[in-house]
């Protein structure tokens, strides 16, 4: 039996302008009056998804989802002044419109890693995060996913062969994936979008082939785009700059949740951020990326009522 909460029909739904003609499409859920919490989803260009509001009590939080630039009902799709700074100003733009001094922040995968930048830059205005699925964004997670030595390469040789094309480097790799999604030829455009978003999907899902849904083409051209864009940037921060920064968010009380087994984000530099910062961590054996089980949802659940607790009583 799910012990996951049900929410009633949305609050409101509003899109933000949010600069360079770009408009956030956003949607809150839960009791207004309640301790509200900015939902961080995965990707980058995943788009927000209302089956993560089963993880927060409707009678404590307010929840707030939002679709981050060029993603998701958010507009426009191109990839023009999408960026990790840009990505983190829209948090404080949506904090500004809604009036909120304080929020708490959730994140899954990608999301994560936004949460974790914008608590270290800004500390005294998160009250606390849930994490789960945690990406770092460092070279190494990157060579992880998509390197020829990666730990999915090597449990997937066939289907990375195809992925990879038999290019060598991660280097050469992205540069490839980046020249055709972002070219002009519109059938080689799609391709590769669909290899790309295929090789993302076998990893996400640890090779369940019966859980795999691929998106339409065109979400599905969007997310192949902006993972490229994000990526072969190293997702424009420094070397290890979440990690070199722990410190300053080891007061916050903070919750991950992670699947020992993920092969999206790998849990070893998880374990030692959350020893850095003093968080609490929920191990999720057996389980891959994604929060889809059960067990894992319940636990996301979990950490969320724990630190409402432990907000409410401090």
């Amino acid at each position: 039996m799910s012990l996951l909460y049900q929410h009633s029909n949305a609050l409101r739904r509003f899109h933000l302008a949010v600069g360079h003609g770009h408009q956030l499409d956003i949607e809150e859920y839960g009791d207004p009056a309640g301790i509200p919490i900015i939902v961080l989803h995965g990707g980058p260009g995943q788009g927000h998804s209302t089956a993560v509001l089963g993880y927060f009590n409707p009678k404590k939080y307010r929840v707030i989802l939002f679709s981050q630039r060029g993603c998701g009902n958010s507009t426009p799709s191109d990839i023009c002044h999408i960026n990790t700074v840009a990505l983190l100003n829209d948090i404080t733009a949506i904090k500004i419109h809604l009036g909120l001094s304080k929020v708490i922040l959730a994140g899954e995968s990608f999301g994560a890693m936004l949460a974790l930048l914008y608590a270290q830059q800004y500390q005294d205005q998160i009250a606390g995060m849930v994490l789960w699925s945690s990406f770092l964004g460092t070279e190494e997670d990157l060579h992880w996913l998509y390197g020829r030595h990666g730990a999915p390469a090597q449990m997937y040789p066939e289907q990375y062969h195809k992925f990879a094309q038999n290019l060598e480097t991660l280097t050469s790799i992205l540069n490839c994936y980046h020249q055709a999604l972002f070219g002009e030829d519109e059938l080689r455009k799609r391709t590769m979008a669909t290899r790309w978003c295929e090789w993302d999907n076998l990893i996400a899902m640890d090779g369940d082939i019966e859980k795999i849904r691929l998106c339409k083409g065109d979400k599905q051209l969007i997310k192949a785009q902006q993972m490229v864009h994000f990526f072969s940037r190293n997702c424009f921060m420094q070397p290890q700059q979440i990690l070199s920064h722990g410190e300053s968010i080891r007061h916050l009380p903070i919750w991950f949740i992670h699947g020992r087994h993920d092969l999206m984000c790998r849990y070893a530099p998880v374990y030692q951020l959350a020893q850095k910062v003093n968080a609490q961590l929920f191990i999720v054996d057996g389980v891959a990326h994604c929060g889809a089980t059960s067990a894992y949802a319940e636990a996301i659940r979990r950490a969320a009522d724990l630190l409402l607790c432990k907000i409410q009583h401090h």
